[in-house]
């Protein structure tokens, strides 16, 4: 009787590739009952391993199948989508805000109506135009997070599946996984997105006042117009 004491099967042809053996001549209750079938126990691995393999198979369907029908492009966008409706009202609320100050600024100081004005409001459009722009790439950070932290749950799962071979467990855990990544995200209030615009105001109309106060001694680095008399402010009448 041939022992075989190494198998090698290519197991997704079930090709026998060969393996090393010796021929045993004696009581077979002394070789362990030498496996079925006379081949030293080959057809049972190469079955169990072809089951495996079958089980392995249907654990990744069940895995695709649960993620590709609940993490699909709607999922995505409305990940985007759900930071804008949460950021862009206080982005509006702060510009409204600093619109209001500026105002304030040039009132008090009788520019309301000069080519400062003008100049001051296309300053603070160009900032508000910045924040837009980096609220919306936030937003599609949290898109690009959800399909990475998605792909990588996936990945995991597989790789679990392929180490147990247990399809069952790995279709529960593609649930839980699932519901877990549905989860909406959390999110900080929006930073005072104005502040370097509104406190310069402050900051240059102490400047301004002081200058006109010292009678020229103190000099700013540079006249705005906004909090004293300045030759290149223009004043619009009607």
């Amino acid at each position: 009787m041939r022992v075989w004491t190494s198998l090698h099967y290519d197991f997704a042809t079930g090709e026998f590739l060969g393996g090393e053996s010796y021929e045993y001549e004696g009581p077979v209750a002394e070789c362990k009952g030498g496996g079925k079938g006379g081949d030293g126990g080959a057809g049972q691995v190469r079955a169990d391993e072809q089951a495996r393999q079958a089980n392995i198979r249907q654990g990744t369907e069940k895995i695709n199948s649960t993620f590709d029908s609940e993490f699909t492009p709607t999922f995505y966008d409305a990940r985007r989508d759900a930071f804008l409706n949460y950021a862009t009202p206080q982005l509006e609320d702060q510009f409204k805000d600093a619109q209001k100050q500026l105002t304030y600024s040039l009132d008090r100081n009788g520019t309301l109506d000069s080519s400062i004005r003008a100049q001051k409001e296309a300053d603070l459009q160009k900032l508000y135009d910045t924040n837009r722009r980096s609220v919306a790439d936030q937003a599609l950070g949290y898109s690009t997070q959800a399909k990475t932290a998605v792909e990588d749950g996936r990945a995991n799962l597989i790789a679990t599946l392929n180490a147990t071979g247990d399809a069952e467990g790995a279709a529960n855990s593609a649930l839980a996984r699932s519901q877990a990544l549905s989860a909406p995200d959390t999110y900080s209030p929006l930073a005072q997105l104005f502040t370097s615009f509104t406190s310069g105001l402050g900051q240059q109309a102490a400047l301004e006042k002081a200058a006109a106060l010292s009678g020229g001694a103190i000099s700013p680095q540079y006249t705005t117009g906004l909090f004293g008399s300045s030759k290149n402010a223009v004043q619009v009448t009607p």
